[in-house]
């Protein structure tokens, strides 16, 4: 059947069975009468013939020609060829009239004329017997032959038909008719794929339940059944045959190029190159390897087989089965042994690649010239701490290629039966130990970078210590102008300001000394570290700071004594005007009169004491006055009480000078107009000789004399000839 060469007759619906039956079980046929004058009589009863094929051999047929739309002297044409496609098939043809009386007349007559009876007929027809009979029918009467579910739609009915789909299915039938009829020449063809295919196209046929179908599932299932027994009849010798073969190849291959390609493989990569490669190689093995095992498996399935079909060699069938899953087995268990230790020696090797790099980045640190400049703390901080994170990096990729070389050589030990494991953990042992000297090696370099380093930041740290002294000796000496100026001109504040600046003297001798021991550890850190030396500067700048504190605690103490001769002074006088004033009262009480004469020279020696204590208090007053590191108001503040103090002196010795009377009194006055007349030539308060260049050496007056005597205060005031006498 070529259904190619009547595609386009099947498509135009020239000639095609439904699929429905007449009321007596009689197929369906229909001609298209219409599209007769455009087919030749060969291939219209060559078409006719294939779709008689497509059902069963006993099938009979009711055909249905319309003659609506023909010329009526071409229905001998159509008969004809119904008659010799369709040989002792055709049971009856229901012949659509004319709607014309006069067409359906010569119909008639036409039949008549050609040897066909109407309704019952078994007669002549150019000398050969016809038995089917011919039923002259309108259209609205077709339903009495045949039921109206079992016509086509261009005939009234219901039934569908879609001649695409017809004829791809009656293609596909073709198709595997021919793959049956090649499976049934050469058994190699067979593929397990297209049977696949073909049994569930025979399933889709038997759910249409169309007779067509039905009968070519039926078919089909025939031509399968007949191909499985020849191949069963055909195979049995020829399968022997081809196991044994099979066998012969697959342990040709096992013992010859799948051992010299697994014994070439098996060796220790000593690089990661080499041992990516191994991997790769190791990969195809397997790839191989596992197309072997399929191989086994199907000799096995084979021999399986084999030992049902022919039980008279079921013996020798059985072991050559063992012996071909053994041997795949062993030689698969080699091949997966050699493929996991080539995969753990390619780790350990990356790992032992990344500890050379992380050792080599790290020596490349150790290896920096640092130069003899010193450089800040910050940098040399840095530079420490990414030596640090070298070295740390360093180690943990050391120990993670340890840890690798370890799980290798446990690979190793556990195939150990098919691997020459002495060999293998010999190599592995060389490498470990290689990178564990080199380890220890590039530690000590680290170690003695590091020490380096920090010796570095120690020195940085000294100098910065060293400046922090420094400038701590600055602090000191503005501190001692600012805060230790006199605000407060009694005892308690002199005493107190006393005791603060000890404490501040003893804190500048120790911050100085502390400088003098950070300047000779940075004299030894540069002599270690060969660097650039700046101790002297610094030197130099410590002793600057210390003679100018020095210089200023020498002349705060002066003026501290100054101040502290003044309150002895005025406690001293406080104390003389109190003692004479007893005196003169316990003698006024024993004599009831004292006159001018009485005590005259210690009265007088007071006087002149006073006098000389009023002129230290002015000098001291405009000496604070002059301080203007202070504030106005504090040195207002001190000024007022030296005035007070001085005013309290004179006050007592006037309330003592009062006891005299009034002789006394007189006496005094004449004695003052002399004195006002005739100046009395004071005892000056201190004498100042006055040399070239030289300094000044004051005089203290006898009441700070015997401060000196009575107190231990030894006042060193040295004024130049230009300063004042504080």
């Amino acid at each position: 059947m070529n259904w190619q060469k009547q595609r386009h007759h099947v498509l135009d619906r020239l000639a095609f069975v439904p699929g429905g039956t007449d009321r007596e079980g009689n197929s369906l046929l229909v001609v298209s009468t219409s599209q007769v004058q455009e087919c030749s009589y060969e291939n219209l009863v060559s078409l006719l013939a294939l779709l008689s094929d497509t059902l069963p051999p006993s099938t009979l047929f009711t055909v249905l020609l319309d003659t609506r739309h023909i010329q009526l002297k071409q229905l001998k044409f159509y008969l004809r060829a119904c008659q010799q496609a369709l040989y002792k098939k055709v049971r009856q043809v229901l012949i659509i009239q004319p709607e014309k009386f006069l067409d359906q007349q010569k119909i008639n007559f036409d039949l008549i004329v050609s040897g066909y009876t109407l309704k019952v007929c078994r007669s002549n027809f150019e000398k050969s017997i016809i038995h089917f009979q011919t039923v002259l029918i309108s259209m609205h009467k077709l339903s009495k032959f045949v039921d109206v579910n079992q016509l086509p739609e261009q005939f009234g009915g219901t039934l569908g038909y879609d001649p695409d789909a017809w004829l791809e299915k009656r293609i596909e039938v073709k198709k595997w008719q021919n793959y049956l009829a090649e499976l049934d020449v050469n058994t190699s063809r067979h593929n397990l794929d297209e049977d696949q295919k073909l049994e569930e196209f025979v399933t889709r046929l038997q759910t249409t339940k169309r007779i067509e179908d039905e009968y070519a599932a039926l078919s089909l299932k025939k031509s399968i059944r007949e191909v499985k027994a020849r191949e069963e009849e055909n195979s049995k010798e020829g399968l022997i045959k081809d196991h044994t073969a099979g066998v012969s190849d697959f342990l040709d291959w096992i013992e010859g190029s799948g051992e010299k390609w697994l014994n070439s493989l098996c060796q220790v990569a000593d690089n990661v190159d080499e041992a990516e490669s191994l991997v790769k190689q190791h990969e195809e093995l397997t790839n191989k390897t596992k197309e072997i095992e399929e191989q086994s498996h199907q000799l096995a399935e084979m021999a399986t087989r084999l030992m049902a079909a022919c039980p008279q060699v079921a013996i020798v069938l059985q072991k050559t089965r063992e012996q071909i899953r053994d041997v795949a087995e062993h030689f698969a268990y080699r091949v997966e042994a050699q493929t996991q230790f080539a995969l753990s020696n390619r780790n350990f090797r990356e790992k032992v690649g990344e500890f050379i790099k992380k050792s080599d980045q790290m020596l490349e640190k150790v290896c920096a010239e640092d130069g003899n400049t010193v450089k800040p703390i910050e940098e040399l901080t840095t530079t420490k701490k990414e030596l640090d994170d070298s070295v740390n990096a360093m180690n943990v990729a050391f120990e993670a290629a340890v840890d690798a070389g370890e799980g290798t050589v446990a690979k190793v030990r556990q195939y150990a039966e098919v691997l020459p494991a002495e060999d293998m953990i010999a190599q592995i042992g060389s490498s470990l130990t290689y990178i564990s000297q080199r380890q220890n090696r590039h530690n000590e370099l680290a170690s003695v970078k590091r020490l380096e380093q920090q010796q570095h930041i120690q020195l940085m740290t000294t100098y910065g210590d060293c400046d922090q002294a420094i400038k701590w000796l600055g602090e000191l000496k503005e501190t001692l102008h600012k805060e230790y100026s006199l605000s407060d001109i009694d005892e308690d504040a002199v005493r107190n300001l006393r005791n603060d600046r000890q404490n501040l003297d003893r804190t500048a001798v120790s911050t100085y000394q502390y400088g003098k021991q950070l300047l000779s550890m940075a004299k030894n850190s540069e002599r270690s570290t060969m660097k650039e030396r700046t101790t002297e500067e610094r030197k130099e700048k410590l002793e600057a700071a210390w003679k100018e504190l020095d210089l200023a605690i020498q002349n705060n103490e002066q003026r501290l004594k100054v101040v502290e001769s003044f309150m002895a002074t005025h406690r001293q006088m406080m104390e003389r005007v109190i003692e004479i004033e007893k005196s003169l009262r316990e003698r006024l009480r024993v004599s009831g009169k004292l006159n001018s004469i009485t005590l005259s020279t210690e009265r007088k020696r007071l006087r002149n004491d006073i006098e000389e204590l009023s002129n230290i208090g002015k000098m001291l007053s405009a000496q604070i006055n002059a301080d203007h590191t202070t504030t106005p108001q504090d040195r207002q503040t001190a000024m007022k009480q030296i005035s007070d103090k001085i005013d309290e002196v004179m006050s007592a010795q006037r309330r003592m000078e009062s006891l005299i009377g009034e002789d006394e009194e007189a006496g005094s006055s004449s004695s003052g107009k002399e004195d006002k007349h005739t100046p009395r030539k004071s005892r000056p308060l201190s004498k100042v000789p006055e040399e070239e260049g030289g300094d000044v050496s004051p005089v203290f007056p006898r009441a700070v004399r015997l401060l000196e005597t009575n107190e231990g205060i030894a006042p060193a005031i040295r004024l130049s000839k230009n300063e004042s006498y504080l």
